[in-house]
This record gives C-alpha cells, structure tokens and sequence, in this order.
C-alpha cells in the first residue's frame, strides 16, 4: 500500500518538473516579457482603406519615432534607421529595400511583404522570434523603446501600407 499512496505524488511531481522544463510558446511561461510573434487575423484586409505614406504613415513616425533621441537625427547616429523630418521622399528612401545592420537578410520595409518587414516586426514587438538570426544574437527591443506598443490600430495603418506596395506619394 506504501508504495500505491506514494506514487500519485511521484508522479504529480515529475509532470510538474516537466511542465515546467518545457517551455510554452518558445518562452517559459513565467517570464513577462515573453516573445510572441504576431500575426493578424485572417479577418484582416490589407488592401482596405487604401494608406498614403505622407498622409497616414509620416504621421505615426512623426509622433513615435522620430524625436532626435530615437530615429529623428539626420546627422549621426539615428538608431540604425532614419525616419525623422518632414521629408517624406528621404524618409522613405531610407527605409524601403534598405536593410537593417540587426538584421541584413530583411529590410526595413519589403513592398508587399509586412511579414518581411523589420520595421513592422519591431512595431509589432515580434522582432524576438527573429533573434536567432539577427547580429548579436538580438534584434533589440521593441518599437517605440522602452514604451507601450503602438495601438494595433496605428500598426495596422503601417502595415497596409507596405502590403498595398509601400509607395512613396
């Protein structure tokens, strides 16, 4: 009987001991900071509404990301991508079929591709199921750093926009 009463612990203990060993998701699940890798819903339309660089995307940059401390300088350092000023035609040069130091085999924006998009990836704070791949090991943090992510909605705008070819008008 001794032997009966003490193996549902035994093995209540090992599947703990498992459950914890084996991570959830490629993260352990009691880690906050825990990568997801974001994807939108099937529901999703990326051709609807049509997305202007200047009107809709140049906004989103110009109130998260372009102050002179992130991507705003245009002499020195600009954090490894420029998307400051009111230019839109440099901005975008910059940014679309050029690739990233962290990442050199992905652009900071594909045409076409918002999966393929290392901006979009870093919005999307996904860049960590590339990190494997990336320089160092790391592909940084999340943008904008050290904030919240932008609303889904404003990442969204961003995403249409390179789905629908990432033109510059």
């Amino acid at each position: 009987m001794r032997f009966a009463s003490s193996a549902p612990v035994a093995a209540a203990t090992l599947v703990s001991a498992i459950a914890l060993a084996i991570p959830l998701g490629g993260c352990p699940a009691d880690e906050p900071s825990a990568c997801t890798d974001y994807s939108p819903p099937a529901s999703f339309d990326a051709q609807t509404p049509t997305v202007s660089f200047s009107r809709d995307v140049m906004p989103i940059f110009a109130q998260s990301c372009s102050f002179s401390s992130c991507h705003g300088s245009s002499a020195g350092s600009a954090n490894g991508v420029f998307l400051g000023g009111t230019d839109a035609s440099l901005v975008h040069q910059a940014i679309v079929d050029v690739r990233s130091s962290k990442l050199p085999e992905m652009p900071f924006v594909k045409p076409g591709e918002p999966r393929e998009s290392f901006l979009l990836r870093k919005m999307d704070g996904s860049q960590c199921a590339l990190d494997a791949r990336c320089t160092g090991g790391t592909c940084g943090q999340s943008m904008p750093q050290n904030d919240a992510t932008l609303p889904l909605e404003t990442r969204d705008t961003v995403r249409r926009w390179i789905a629908q070819g990432a033109k510059n008008d």
